[in-house]
C-alpha cells in the first residue's frame, strides 16, 4: 500500500496505522500520572480564579472619576491640546479635512475618558 506520491515523496497508507499501533499497545502509568496531575492543576487554577476578595482601591473612585472623568481638567486640557495640534496640522496640510479629524479626535475622547470614568 506504498505509493510515492508528490513532490515530496511521502509515502502513503502507513501514517494512521502506525499511530494505533503504537497507541493501543498498553497504558502507561506515567502518562495517566500526567494526564491526571494536569487535571489537578487545572481544577486548582479554576479554583483560585474564583477567589474573593476586598476591592483595595474602592476608596479611589471618586478620584479617579474626578481627575479622569467627562467635565474634569484633564478631558479640558486634551481638548485644547488637540485644537492646537489641529491649528499646526491645518497650516502644515492646508486641507480642511484636518477640522473633521478634530472633531473626531474630540469624539473619541469623549468617549474614552466616558469609559474610564
Amino acid at each position: 500500500m506504498n505509493h510515492s506520491g508528490n513532490a515530496l515523496a511521502v509515502k502513503k497508507g502507513r501514517a494512521v496505522a502506525s499511530y494505533f499501533r503504537r497507541t493501543s499497545a498498553k497504558i502507561n502509568l506515567s502518562n495517566v500520572a500526567r494526564f491526571l496531575s494536569a487535571i489537578m492543576l487545572t481544577l486548582l487554577v479554576t479554583k483560585l480564579a474564583h477567589a474573593t476578595g476586598t476591592d483595595l482601591l474602592s476608596s479611589q473612585n471618586t478620584t479617579v472619576n474626578s481627575t479622569f472623568g467627562s467635565g474634569s481638567s484633564l478631558v479640558k486640557w486634551f481638548y485644547i491640546a488637540e485644537i492646537i495640534m489641529g491649528l499646526f496640522i491645518y497650516i502644515k496640510a492646508r486641507s480642511p479635512l484636518v477640522f473633521v479629524g478634530i472633531v473626531m479626535a474630540i469624539i473619541f475622547t469623549r468617549v474614552a475618558f466616558g469609559i474610564a470614568s
